[in-house]
């Protein structure tokens, strides 16, 4: 039996950013940017993929990893040779795939050794794609955009973050774009989750999902709405089905499309797209006509709520069916599923937060399971589930244009907080901006 050397160790890499012209463009570039392919790599979960460079016979030692396809964070086993990926399993003793695959994650190694990779920098010159060295394209690069800067200013350039990087890299990804003397970045999260982050850190603090996967088995209902795991998150369908098997956790789908989440439902929904808030209040509309609401919860821990009865009772049966489409035996259906079976949580993604009205639907999401109680315990909860696979650490970590990592805004506290993490004199930083005023345009 050949025996297989098991590392869970990840080599790691630091740059440091220098301030001179060429090392800024040279160091902090290729740190933030050129190691986001590095660690994004793919297929064969069913048989050995074929690395010809690699002897065959080379020891394999196996690395605990990460799916990098979604948010979900399937584990993976990669096998590898001299250094190359060759082959990968799924980790049967992950809490989250317990050894399965999305078609999706199965393919993951595809990313680092598939024929239509990009695997160096190519520049298009007389119709033509040329292959260029490293170093040339950062000098082409860094050149370039020195030059914009030096015409233009430093708000001439957009620094385009991304929710694939690591934190590392998207920490790195912001201050960059600090040290070039700018908050014009950002990344997918502003059209993606902005809203559950502003909707939900407004009501308790912090804009994330608030239980696990896992924590999810002791649901005794969830509402999924603008949510479709089924087809989103397939890995993550899975812990919800163990509660539906587990617990008889009742499963409200509220949805325009009768979708495949919808087809493993106790009670489907169809409501007209953008009504998400005119459903919720009709919902919270029986719930406080029967006393349903969690009273204790409230008057211990909750603030506001009166303000919300009072919004909440112009929302009658009849003017939330003329709104949303849906009847109000359905409504009262789902007030009641939803009361009878606590704890309970609500699931939601981009079909809630890709609206105009995305803010007001993720804090009407928040204030009812306020009102049934359903926060801070086992079970309950505001479980976002997110499309990339760090959406949530990128934004965390700051690359947004309007505030700096850990949410420290703007503000000229935050600036001197971070230059002095960053050993930088604030002075200078300061100077790295646009040094002209920009006055608001008088009404």
């Amino acid at each position: 039996m050949k025996l297989v050397k098991r590392s869970d160790s990840v080599s790691k890499t630091h740059s440091t950013l220098g301030l001179s012209r060429r090392s800024f463009i040279k160091n902090s570039s290729l740190a933030a940017g050129g190691a986001a392919g590095a660690y994004l790599l793919s297929p064969a979960m069913i048989k050995k993929a074929e690395a010809k460079s690699v002897d065959p016979n080379a020891e394999v030692s196996i690395k605990r990893t990460i799916c990098s396809h979604c948010s979900v964070g399937c584990g993976i086993y990669a096998e590898v040779q001299n250094g190359v990926w060759t082959g990968q399993e799924p980790a049967f003793d992950h809490p989250f795939n317990a050894g399965g695959h999305c078609a999706k994650g199965a393919a993951l190694r595809e990313h680092g050794h598939g024929e239509r990779r990009l695997k160096y920098p190519m520049k298009l010159e007389n119709g033509k794609w040329k292959k260029l060295s490293w170093e040339q394209a950062i000098d082409e690069i860094g050149d370039k955009i020195l030059d914009i800067r030096q015409q233009s200013g430093p708000d001439s350039v957009y620094w385009l973050g991304s929710a694939k990087h690591s934190n590392e890299q998207a920490y790195m990804f912001r201050k960059m774009a600090s040290l070039w003397g700018t908050n014009n970045v950002d990344h997918q999260a502003r059209i993606c989750h902005s809203t559950t982050v502003a909707g939900v850190a407004n009501t308790w603090g912090y804009g994330a999902m608030t239980n696990s996967f896992n924590d999810m088995h002791n649901c005794k209902s969830m509402l999924f709405i603008g949510s479709n795991p089924a087809e989103a998150h397939p890995v993550a369908m899975q812990h919800i089905l163990i509660a539906k098997e587990k617990n008889n956790c009742k499963i409200v789908v509220a949805d325009p499309r009768r979708t495949r989440t919808a087809a493993k439902s106790d009670h489907y929904v169809s409501l007209r797209p953008g009504s998400d808030v005119a459903f919720i209040w009709g919902i919270l509309w029986h719930v406080f006509k029967n006393k349903w609401e969690d009273k204790e919860f409230i008057r211990q821990r909750v603030f506001g709520m009166d303000e919300i009865r009072l919004e909440v009772a112009k929302w009658t049966p009849k003017e939330v069916e003329r709104v949303t489409g849906v009847s109000e035996e359905d409504v009262y259906k789902t007030a009641k599923m939803l009361s009878e079976n606590r704890p309970g949580c609500v699931v939601w993604c981009m079909g809630g937060t890709q609206h105009t009205t995305g803010n007001n639907n993720t804090r009407a999401y928040c204030v009812l399971e306020l009102a049934l109680g359903n926060m801070g315990k086992s079970g309950g909860g505001a479980n976002i589930f997110r499309g990339h696979d760090n959406v949530q650490g990128a934004t965390d970590l700051g690359v947004l244009s309007h505030t700096l990592p850990g949410y420290y805004g703007l503000s000229d506290g935050a600036w001197k907080h971070w230059s002095k993490v960053w050993q930088l004199d604030f002075d200078w930083v300061q100077g790295r901006f646009d040094q002209n005023k920009y006055h608001a345009r008088s009404q």
